[in-house]
């Protein structure tokens, strides 16, 4: 059915961590047309249509702390946002993703709501909510009947199955993140990535980074495992290769029936049938292994049950006895119907969906059936088991059972030894016996196969039986007792300075001898090597850093707009800094003031380890605020010694870094002053004078101290990072021409223009020519800020349009400057136009007379880097910059 009413303007994928909850979750800007006026209570039948369409909504307990308090809410008058928000949760829940969280808001557009509920796999997750987007709707319309719920709700599950992790890699997972161990996909698939960087471990279903590929190809080629375990001694059933179907005859009359057909190299029962008994069957039996490999196997049948040992990193873990699916008569109901009545057992579903799989009554089992003289439409006997499938894996309805504590001290040192000498870290034998209670030698038993891949859900979820932590097993053996998961993470964000405080992490990282992974807005950063150009200061690029198999450290700068659309790219970093709080992309996305950009950017020093740190700026108004909302230890920097916060918390014991009275940048922990360098000794601070790059000196010494750093190499640090092209691309860049210097930067809001402004005053020179602009995001009355700011300090100022015009009409920012700067005094003759940056460049070159200092306040940094070094060249050559 069509949506009318309720309009998706807009979703967003929250992956990580975010402005709204720690949980991943889906953001929908809806618009809800007439709907906004309306409460549930005044749409007729709308409690009882939506209570028929989701009859579980009954348990959701929403802010009436009780199941039924939602419904409650529904009867009593609540928005149809709020609805919908408990309806997407609800929807996912039916289909066995259990979430819980959502929240709804209305914005300041009047019938626009923000909608955020939690999801576990996102493709699922949005369609979850374009179906409640839809639910609610029909209920409000009373157009239930064409809304199709049920088939809809089936798709949803088949798409879950399709996209969400099979039970054994999400058992993994599981283990994995109950040790506090981060994971990501890698793929659509079982591809999982465990831990970051250097310290990952990768597992693909249950085959790990640590399995022996010729372990695999072994295993996989059935007849090679066979005679390799023969040779050493281990029961096999004997069996042959067989080239085609007569061949497969003639060996079946050599064995001597029954046999078993299965192809060489096939998973989870696909092709096996077992306990053949006559040609026809046989025949049979071939055409169908066929259909899944070209080379085939015919064996020996063993008489007993079917069993499943598991052995990892060479122990012994657990053992499961496996039974095909099957129904039991009660004299009354066919076949047919007692599969029916079986599949509706609730631990049974699709694939798997749940820890049982439905039965099928395919081609397979319907031969089986016939060789007994059985048909769907017979009619057991009371009490009499039908068995449906030759093979009895989970994945074709069969049921296990647990046998672990039962097994024979011989056979357990028997598996041991088959997964060394087939090479396996992680092996699932196939056992088919009377019984593992004895040895499996003695009562005629045979190992039947070796898989490299073993399915853990029989283990794990047993019908019968104890539940084994075999996923644990193998998350012991990836990440021994002792052995981290993790690299060092440091998180920058704020206002102004968090480029430059990054890049000052990773240098310091790497005097330490790390391979430092560094995201910023320049380009993502492995080594030495860019691996991604842009801005790249949001989850994708700290993914790609966390991910890189060679990275031992991680430097992330962290932008707001990151955050805001999609979350933070990692669960907790080690430490977290926050360099200042100030006015900047107000207006945007619903953040609107300081304090909603303050909660915005709090998020990094909030999910910081408690045994991390956050790092705060002791003289920014909102540090006590956001120090009373993290669970990590703090540490505070200040370029005032004496301020009230900073000298409290040092006095304490706690660890901070500032600048003493003689210029001596120092750290403090426990009361003790640890002198690092002298302030003049650090090439970004100009000679001491460039106090906002002193403040973020000391934030980053600080960060990397509490990183675990060591002092000299904060010290090797510190001396040796410059404001060069190289270091930090667009952060007080000098380029020197013969008679007149260059400084480019990337200032580009008030609050940065008050502390590089003053900077450049205090340089040597004769005028001070400004080349400016601001986002054409921001709010009117920022420009007028940014000329307030920039005003006192500039002679002539070249006023020029972004490349990107974010929504502005040409020329509209230049000339809301333009108006601003002449409010503040400037004269029209000091202020000029450009079309663009390069054209504006150009032309302050042209202005340039000797000594003057010419500040480009850049757009395109690289782009604008280049034609700086283009012009020198020129200036080389004996032409003038500019022309």
């Amino acid at each position: 059915m069509g949506r009318d009413r309720i309009r998706l303007l807009e979703t967003l994928v929250l992956s990580g961590p975010n402005y709204w909850s720690n949980r991943p979750s889906i953001w929908m800007r809806i618009d809800l047309d007439g709907f906004e006026e309306r409460p549930t209570n005044t749409i007729p039948g709308f409690y009882d249509r939506l209570l028929k369409v989701l009859p579980t909504l009954q348990e959701h307990y929403c802010s009436e702390g009780a199941p039924g308090g939602f419904l409650a809410r529904v009867r009593e008058g609540t928005w149809i946002g709020h609805v919908a928000e408990h309806v997407a949760i609800e929807i996912q829940n039916r289909i066995g993703i259990p979430v819980s969280f959502g929240r709804t808001r209305a914005t300041k557009k009047r019938g626009v709501y923000n909608l955020v509920y939690e999801m576990e796999e996102e493709r699922v997750g949005i369609k979850a909510g374009k179906l409640a987007l839809d639910v609610v709707e029909a209920c409000a319309d009373d157009s239930v009947s064409a809304l199709e719920f049920d088939e809809r709700m089936d798709e949803l599950k088949r798409m879950r199955e399709k996209y969400s992790l099979g039970p054994s890699t999400k058992a993994i997972v599981d283990a994995a993140v109950g040790r506090g161990i981060p994971f990501s996909r890698a793929n659509e698939k079982s591809f999982v990535l465990l831990g970051t960087g250097a310290r990952q471990r990768r597992i693909q279903a249950t085959i790990a980074s640590t399995t022996s590929f010729l372990g695999v190809e072994i295993a996989g080629d059935k007849d090679l495992t066979k005679r390799l375990l023969g040779e050493a001694g281990i029961p096999v059933p004997k069996g042959y290769i067989v080239e085609d179907e007569e061949d497969a005859v003639a060996v079946a009359q050599k064995l001597g029936w029954p046999v078993v057909v299965k192809p060489l190299d096939a998973s989870h029962g696909r092709g096996v049938l077992t306990n053949i008994r006559t040609e026809q069957e046989l025949r049979l039996a071939y055409r169908d292994a066929r259909k899944h490999r070209e080379e085939i196997i015919v064996e020996r049948f063993l008489d007993g049950f079917d069993f499943r040992f598991v052995v990892i990193n060479g122990k012994f873990i657990c053992a499961a006895q496996r039974v095909p699916a099957h129904v039991v008569g009660d004299g009354k109901r066919s076949i047919q119907e007692l599969v029916e009545e079986t599949n509706k057992d609730p631990r049974r579903g699709i694939g798997h969906e749940k820890v049982l799989t439905k039965i099928a009554l395919d081609d397979l089992s319907l031969t089986y059936l016939a060789r007994r003289g059985l048909g769907p439409d017979s009619v057991p006997a009371a009490g009499e088991t039908v068995y449906v499938k030759t093979t009895a894996n989970l994945s074709t309805g069969g049921i296990s059972r647990d046998v672990t504590d039962s097994v024979h001290p011989s056979n357990i040192s028997m598996m041991e030894r088959i997964a060394k000498i087939v090479g396996l870290d992680i092996a699932g034998v196939d056992v088919v016996s009377p019984t593992v209670e004895k040895p499996i030698a003695d009562v005629n038993g045979g190992i039947v196969e070796v898989n490299a891949a073993p399915g853990f859900r029989m283990h794990t979820h047993p019908a019968e039986g104890t539940p084994r932590d075999v996923a644990g097993a193998v998350i012991d053996m990836l990440f021994p007792p002792g052995a981290t998961s993790r690299i060092p993470i440091v998180s920058v964000t704020g206002t102004n300075g968090k480029t430059t405080t990054t890049r000052l992490v990773a240098h310091i990282a790497r005097m330490a001898g790390h391979q430092v992974g560094l995201t910023t807005t320049d380009g993502v950063y492995v080594g030495s090597e860019m691996i991604m150009k842009g801005d790249c200061t949001g989850p994708a690029s700290a993914q790609a850093v966390l991910r890189d198999p060679t990275s031992t450290f991680a430097a992330l700068e962290t932008a707001r707009g990151g955050m805001l659309r999609f979350g933070l790219g990692y669960d907790f970093a080690n430490v977290g800094v926050v360099t200042n709080i100030a006015p900047d992309h107000l207006g945007l996305r619903d953040i609107d003031t300081l304090d909603e950009l303050a909660k915005l950017k709090a998020l990094v020093p909030e999910r910081v380890f408690p045994d991390g740190y956050a790092v705060l700026n002791a003289e920014d108004s909102f540090t006590p605020w956001m120090s009373s909302r993290t669970k990590a230890r703090l540490a505070l920097f200040s370029l005032d010694p004496s301020q009230e916060l900073f000298r409290a918390h040092v006095a304490g014991g706690g660890l901070g870094a500032t600048m003493d009275r003689h210029d001596m940048l120092c750290l403090y922990r426990s009361t003790l002053r640890i002198p690092i360098v002298h302030a003049r000794q650090v090439p970004i601070t100009y000679d001491g004078k460039a106090r906002f790059n002193i403040a973020n000196a000391l934030a980053a010494s600080l960060a990397a101290f509490a990183a675990g750093l060591e002092l000299e190499a904060i010290k090797m640090g510190l001396t040796t990072f410059h404001p060069s092209p190289f270091q930090t691309p667009g952060r007080l860049n000098l380029y020197e021409f013969r008679n007149f210097r260059v400084i480019l930067d990337y200032c580009h809001n008030a609050h940065g223009m008050q502390t590089v402004g003053p900077f450049l005053s205090s340089m040597k020179k004769a005028r001070l020519i400004g080349v400016l602009n601001a986002p054409g995001d921001r709010r009117n009355e920022d420009y007028v800020e940014m000329a307030q700011a920039a005003a006192p300090h500039f002679d002539h100022i070249i006023l020029r349009d972004d490349e990107d015009l974010r929504g502005r009409q040409p020329g509209e920012v230049a000339g809301l400057l333009r108006e601003a700067f002449l409010q503040q005094g400037l004269k029209v003759e000091q202020i000029e136009m450009a079309r663009n940056e390069s054209d504006a460049v150009r032309h302050a070159l042209q202005l340039a007379g000797r000594d003057d200092l010419i500040a480009i306040f850049a757009d395109r940094i690289s782009k604008v880097a280049a034609q700086i070094d283009f012009e020198r060249q020129k200036e080389q050559k004996g032409e003038h910059p500019g022309s």
